[in-house]
C-alpha cells in the first residue's frame, strides 16, 4: 500500500478504534477502489462490516480474502472469528482448522479453535482453552466471557449469570488479636463459639470465614449463620438512631452482612436506602465513588432477578456517577440477558481493558459447575 491507499486504509484503521464502522467501511472501500487485490483490506473491511451486523457482506469479502491469500492463516482465522460472532460456530470449526493447519504453533489461533469447539458443543470450558485465555488479548477474552455467560444463563438461570464475573473466594487473613487468640485454641470452631458467647460476632464469622479447612466442620455453616445474624442484629440496632453519613456508613456495614448471608432482597433494600440518603443529601461530589459502586451491584441484583433493562438503567446511572470500568461487566452480562451478543462482546472488551481481571481463572471456576 502506498500514498492514497495507505491514507486511506490507515483513517480506516482509526475509524474502527473509535467505534465508527460505517466510517471505517467508506475509507477501506475507497481503499479497494484503487487496490482491489489486497487481502488485507478485504479483511479489514469484513471487520467493519460485522460490526454493523452485515455478516453475510462481511463473510463475502472475507471469501473474497482467502482467494487472494490461501495460504495466511490470518484471514482463515478472521473467518472462523466471523461465524463465531454470527452464532455459527459449527460453521467455524473448518475455517479455525485451516488457520491452526497454517499456524500450527500459534497460541492465539489454538485458542480459537478450543473457543470454538466450546461454544459448537457446550458443557464445560476445555481445560486447554483455560490454560491459554490468561495470555491471549482482551478480544478473546471478551468472547470467552461471553460464551461463559451465555453457558451460564442458558443452563443455570439469570442469579447464576449474575454471578459470572465474581471472582473465586479468597481467604482473608486474621487480625493480629484474632491470630493470637487462635493460637490459644486448638479447635478454630471452639474459639469461633466463644467469641460468640461474648457477642462479638464479627469476630466469630471472620475466624471462620478465613480457615477454608474450618468449613469442612459440620458445625461451621451452622456458627457462621449465627455469627452474621448476631452481627446483623448488633447494626440494626446502631441503625434505629443513626442519621446523617453516619447511617450511610452504617447501611453499607449491613449491606455487607446481607451480601455475606446471600440475602439478595435485603441487598437490594439496603442499597437503595442507601441510594436515597444519598440523593436526598444532593449527591455530595465525595460519595460518588460509592454512589457508582452502590448502583452497580443494584444493577448486578437485578440482572440476578432476570431485569435486564432495569439493570442496564443502573448501570447507566452508575456511570454517571463515575465511569468505572467494572460498570461494563454487569453492562455486558444484561446484554447477554436482552440477547445482545455484538453489544455484550464490546461491553467485555471494555470490562477487560488494562485490567487485571483474570479470564483464565474465571474459567477454571466455571468447569467444575459446568460439568456437573
Amino acid at each position: 500500500m502506498v500514498g492514497r491507499t495507505e491514507r486511506l486504509f490507515s483513517r480506516g484503521q482509526r475509524a474502527l478504534s473509535a467505534r465508527d464502522y460505517a466510517g471505517a467501511e467508506t475509507s477501506f472501500r475507497a481503499a479497494l477502489a484503487g487496490t482491489p487485490h489486497d487481502p488485507h483490506l478485504h479483511r479489514y473491511l469484513a471487520d467493519a462490516l460485522v460490526e454493523q451486523d452485515r455478516f453475510a457482506e462481511a463473510e463475502r469479502e472475507l471469501a473474497t480474502a482467502i482467494e487472494l491469500a490461501p495460504a495466511s492463516f490470518v484471514v482463515h482465522l478472521h473467518h472462523a472469528i466471523l461465524l463465531l460472532d454470527a452464532g455459527e460456530p459449527a460453521r467455524a470449526r473448518a475455517p479455525a482448522a485451516a488457520a491452526a493447519t497454517r499456524a500450527p504453533g500459534n497460541r492465539l489461533v489454538a485458542g480459537y479453535v478450543e473457543l470454538v469447539a466450546w461454544a459448537a458443543d457446550g458443557g464445560a470450558p476445555p481445560s486447554r482453552l483455560v490454560e491459554l485465555a490468561g495470555e491471549l488479548p482482551e478480544s478473546f477474552g471478551a468472547r470467552a466471557l461471553l460464551q461463559l455467560a451465555a453457558v451460564t444463563l442458558e443452563t443455570r438461570g439469570p442469579r447464576a449469570l449474575a454471578d459470572v464475573l465474581e471472582p473465586p473466594p479468597e481467604p482473608l487473613g486474621l487480625p493480629l488479636g484474632l491470630w493470637l487468640g487462635a493460637l490459644r485454641h486448638r479447635d478454630g470452631l471452639r474459639y469461633a463459639e466463644a467469641l460468640l458467647r461474648r457477642e462479638r460476632f464479627d469476630d466469630a464469622a471472620c475466624v471462620i470465614a478465613a480457615k477454608p479447612a474450618l468449613l469442612r466442620d459440620a458445625r461451621a455453616h451452622a456458627l457462621l449463620e449465627r455469627a452474621r445474624r448476631g452481627a446483623l442484629r448488633a447494626v440494626e440496632g446502631a441503625l434505629a438512631g443513626a442519621g446523617g453519613r453516619g447511617r450511610g456508613t452504617l447501611l453499607l456495614s449491613r449491606y455487607d452482612i446481607e451480601n455475606d448471608l446471600g440475602d439478595e432482597d435485603a441487598v437490594a433494600r439496603t442499597l437503595a436506602e442507601w441510594r436515597d440518603l444519598y440523593m436526598a443529601a444532593g449527591a455530595p461530589r465525595r460519595e460518588r465513588h460509592l454512589a457508582a459502586a452502590v448502583l452497580r451491584r443494584l444493577a448486578a441484583v437485578e440482572v440476578g432477578r432476570g431485569r435486564y433493562k432495569d439493570a442496564l438503567d443502573l448501570c447507566a446511572a452508575s456511570r454517571a456517577a463515575r465511569d468505572d470500568r467494572e460498570t461494563a461487566g454487569v453492562e455486558a452480562l444484561a446484554r447477554v440477558g436482552l440477547g445482545e451478543r455484538r453489544a455484550a462482546r464490546r461491553a467485555f472488551a471494555e470490562f477487560l481493558t488494562n485490567a487485571l481481571f483474570r479470564v483464565d481463572m474465571c474459567l477454571a471456576a466455571a468447569a467444575p459447575r459446568s460439568s456437573a
